[in-house]
This record gives structure tokens, C-alpha cells and sequence, in this order.
């Protein structure tokens, strides 16, 4: 109890309260866009990519559909590579902070840092990308899986309802996987804001609520949205489906 009081002695009430407001946003708003975010951008490919895995099933010829996975198996590995370089990057900042540390000063707008508290400044990006390597690291397990079943479905043509139920299953285990690497590559975005800390508290607030609000427009208010949302109807209705509401149901800006 004495230990963790002693914690939180370090912290300034502005940086205790940046903390927990960019804590709240960066673990919370993965949840926040699949809980309430029927109408973003991410829950509309879920229906595409089962769609897609329907068209799949339904041709001979899956060179194509092999090609998009491998590419996307690809980048995850490329982002989980980084941010091994990333995280090592930073673990050389906290063990050369006696040099950093009047660099920070002279750019902080609010009472310099302890010694304390400038390591905990720069373990948050730190523990971010951490985080961030171990999304990714799953997000590339399950492309594995769906590779893996992909390669097991049997040669078209296939007889419903077993080709309905085969798309549904492997597209939840693809949107998973694209779920999670979505969640490894926002690690970046929610990185680079937490260096902003070493500037002052009110700084990181300023900057984790910028980011929040950049997110959330680019899922329900950009004209990629809007575009995408017309796509995914018209896609729908040419696979018979009845077009579910999403993202740009008013017209393309």
C-alpha cells in the first residue's frame, strides 16, 4: 500500500490526469468503434470480407484470393518487425535520459520532470508498442489460420448451405485477424501522441483527444466512409443480400 502510494507521489495531479485520459482512450477505443460503431467503416468489412470469401468459393481459380492474404501476411510481418526497432529505439532513450533529460526540460511547458517521472514518460510509448508487437504477432497466427483453411476448402462448385456457412466462418476468422492488426497499427498512432508527454500533461491531453477525433472521422465522417459505404450496398445487392446500414448512407462528399 506504502509502495503504490509512493507511485503515485511522482505524479503531478496534471500528469496523473493525462495518464489516465490517454489510458482510457487508447485501451478504449478499439471497443468503443466495435461496440457502437455499427455504422463505421470497420464493421462494414466484416460483410465484405465474408462476401468475399463466398466468391471465392464459388471459382476454381483462387490465385487471387491467395495473392490478397499473402500480401496482407506481409504487412503484418513488416509492422511486427518495426516495432521490435521501435521498442529497442526507446529502450536506448531510457538508458540514455541524463543526456535527454535537459533536451526535455527546455521543451516542457509546465514544471521540469523528475528523474522518476521522465523514465515513466517514455515506458508509456514503450508499453504502448509492446502492446502493439503482441496484436500484431496475433493478428499474423490467425491469417495463418485462415490461409490454413483456405487452403482446405474443397474445389468449387459448392452446394449451399455449406458454401453460405463456409464463407461466414472463414470471413469471422479473417475479419479477427484484420481486427487485431488494426489494433497492433493504431499502436503507432497512440506511440508517437505518448512522446508528446515528455512536452507537458496538457500537451498529451491536446493531443490523444486530436488523435481520437481524427479516428473516428476517418470511420465515420470521410469520404472514404461514404464511398465505401455505397460499394458495400451495391455489393450486397448484387450478392442478393438485403443492404445493411453503414457508413456514407447520405450521399459521397
Amino acid at each position: 500500500m506504502d509502495q503504490a502510494t509512493g507511485i503515485f507521489h511522482l505524479f503531478p495531479p496534471g500528469d496523473l490526469t493525462a495518464l489516465a485520459v490517454f489510458c482510457l482512450i487508447w485501451l478504449g477505443y478499439g471497443h468503443m468503434v466495435r461496440w457502437f460503431g455499427q455504422g463505421s467503416i470497420n464493421a462494414g468489412l466484416h460483410t465484405v470480407r465474408v462476401l468475399w470469401m463466398r466468391s471465392m468459393l464459388m471459382r476454381d481459380n483462387r490465385i487471387t484470393d491467395s495473392s490478397l492474404i499473402g500480401h496482407v501476411v506481409h504487412s503484418a510481418s513488416f509492422f511486427a518487425s518495426t516495432s521490435l526497432i521501435a521498442i529497442g529505439a526507446l529502450l536506448g532513450v531510457l538508458t540514455g535520459l541524463d543526456r535527454l533529460q535537459p533536451t526535455v526540460e527546455g521543451l516542457a511547458l509546465s514544471v521540469p520532470a523528475s528523474r522518476q517521472l521522465l523514465e515513466i514518460k517514455v515506458l508509456l510509448p514503450l508499453a504502448v508498442l509492446v502492446h502493439g508487437m503482441f496484436k500484431l504477432t496475433w493478428a499474423l497466427r490467425q491469417l495463418n489460420y485462415t490461409v490454413a483453411l483456405i487452403g482446405a476448402m474443397p474445389p468449387a462448385p459448392i452446394p449451399e448451405p455449406l458454401c453460405t456457412e463456409l464463407a461466414d466462418h472463414v470471413g469471422g476468422v479473417l475479419s479477427s485477424a484484420l481486427a487485431t492488426f488494426n489494433d497492433g497499427i493504431r499502436a503507432y498512432y497512440f506511440a508517437l501522441v505518448g512522446l508528446s508527454w515528455l512536452a507537458g500533461p496538457w500537451v498529451l491531453v491536446v493531443a490523444v483527444l486530436w488523435l481520437m477525433a481524427v479516428l473516428l472521422f476517418r470511420q465515420f465522417g470521410s469520404t472514404v466512409a461514404a464511398r465505401f459505404g455505397a460499394a458495400r450496398r451495391l455489393v450486397e445487392a448484387a450478392h442478393g443480400r438485403p443492404p445493411v446500414p453503414g457508413p456514407g448512407d447520405g450521399a459521397p462528399r
